[in-house]
């Protein structure tokens, strides 16, 4: 039996991987700095999904977190991918997307995916 692909879960591993803290959610014991990774819409057509994925990197300082977003969105466009990822564009970003509840700089992007629906 073919078990369900997350491409949210294949990107929190690889981010780990790349020496990012990574998370689907922001957890209780916040790091200095960590990236967030959530889907925020797309598409499934002939057995590919196609997720848009916002992406967000928090940091303690402004401009920590801009350098973050920044060398992660080169890391995206020029290294080797999440396992079942075959592409990926950066739709919007990276740009600062300061948390007024939190107070915690962060900058934000939105990447568009091509990836796989089984493992």
């Amino acid at each position: 039996m073919r078990m369900a692909y997350s491409v949210l879960a294949e990107f929190t591993e690889w981010l780990g991987e790349q020496w990012y803290v990574a998370s689907s959610i922001v957890s209780e014991s916040v790091p200095d700095s960590f990236v967030t990774i959530e889907r925020t819409g797309g598409y499934v057509e002939d057995m590919l999904d196609h997720p848009t994925i916002a992406v967000q990197c928090w940091a303690q300082t402004d401009s920590e977190a801009h350098d973050m977003a920044i060398g992660l969105r080169n890391l995206l466009l020029t290294d080797q991918r999440p396992y079942g990822v075959g592409r990926i564009a950066i739709d919007s970003g990276p740009y600062r997307f300061y948390d007024e509840y939190t107070r915690c700089p962060r900058y934000q992007m939105a990447l568009d995916a091509t990836c796989q629906l089984t493992d």
